[in-house]
């Protein structure tokens, strides 16, 4: 089959630990990496969660204020805070880190949204569940964000979500950005 048909013009991977290491998919993720840029280059775009948002700097991010500098302003007025820049491995990867903090004044609403169409219950949820859920909402909607501003129509677009934490993202690209190919890992 040819090759045009098989690689994705774009990848996002959406994990908790882009920039961010916890455990083991942040190594899985990292070592890929590589071998992704070789095959679509800057197509390739890491989502993680601004978990530095409060402190210092992310050691493990380098913000570049020239990358989609006018869809940032867009995707500010619509409500993401983004930092855009090179996940600090030696691939260096696009990254865009997510402050989904924005998206707790809307927590009753994206859960009872998540019920009404998957039956997805958070009624028992503490802050361990309920963050990742926002975090992977607000992930969705960054792409969503991001296709609408800056790609083509006929994008061939896969976004992949690792692990539990992630999942609500590609819930909400189902329901609303169905075009985009989906990928679930454990």
């Amino acid at each position: 089959m040819d090759r045009r048909f098989l690689v994705p013009d774009y990848l996002f991977e959406v994990s908790w630990e882009v920039c961010n290491k916890v455990g083991g998919i942040h190594t899985v993720i990292s070592t890929k990496a590589k071998s992704i840029r070789e095959d679509i280059g800057d197509g390739h775009i890491l989502i993680g969660p601004d978990v530095w948002r409060d402190s210092e700097e992310n050691p493990e991010f380098r913000e570049d204020p020239n990358l989609f500098a006018d869809w940032k302003q867009k995707a500010l007025q619509e409500g993401l805070r983004v930092k855009i820049g090179r996940w600090n491995i030696s691939s260096t990867p696009i990254a865009i880190i997510l402050d989904f903090t924005t998206f707790m004044s809307r927590k009753d609403e994206i859960l009872s949204e998540l019920w009404e169409s998957y039956k997805l219950d958070s009624m028992a949820g503490q802050w361990d569940y309920i963050e990742p859920a926002l975090f992977g909402y607000a992930a969705g909607n960054l792409i969503q964000s991001f296709i609408r501003h800056n790609l083509n129509p006929r994008s061939k677009i896969v976004a992949q979500f690792h692990e539990w934490m992630t999942g609500a993202g590609l819930l909400y690209l189902k329901e609303y950005v169905p075009q985009v190919a989906t990928v679930f890992t454990t």
